[in-house]
Order: structure tokens, then sequence, then C-alpha cells
């Protein structure tokens, strides 16, 4: 995810998940018989609070 799509996204809790179906042709989906479901749904108010005491984790940092 890049640095502006995380902004954009910064108030989302987001769940990538693998359930049975058909997938749509990704590699990891079409032999399986599963596919992927981004599930999302926005922070509470207490979430956010939280969040923002944290520093915010990228790739870099392990």
């Amino acid at each position: 995810m890049s640095a502006d799509q995380f902004e954009y996204w910064s108030h989302t809790h987001l769940t990538v998940d693998v359930v049975p179906g058909r997938g749509s042709g990704f590699s990891l989906e079409a032999p399986e018989g599963v596919r992927f479901l981004i599930r999302s749904r926005l922070f509470t108010d207490d979430e956010v609070l939280a969040l923002a005491n944290q520093p915010v984790r990228t790739g870099a940092d392990g």
C-alpha cells in the first residue's frame, strides 16, 4: 500500500480474507477453489484514539 493509499484508508479497518468460491484469476485463487474477500469497516472512536498514539509501521520496519 502506498503512502497516499494509506492516508486515504487510514480511518478504515481492512481485512483480507480467503473464502471458498471461484476466484477472479489471481494465481493464488484460481487453482485452489478459494477467493479473496476484502471486508472493511470504519474504526470506532476508541480505536481512532488508540491508533493516534501509535507510530505508523511500514514494511521497512520489518
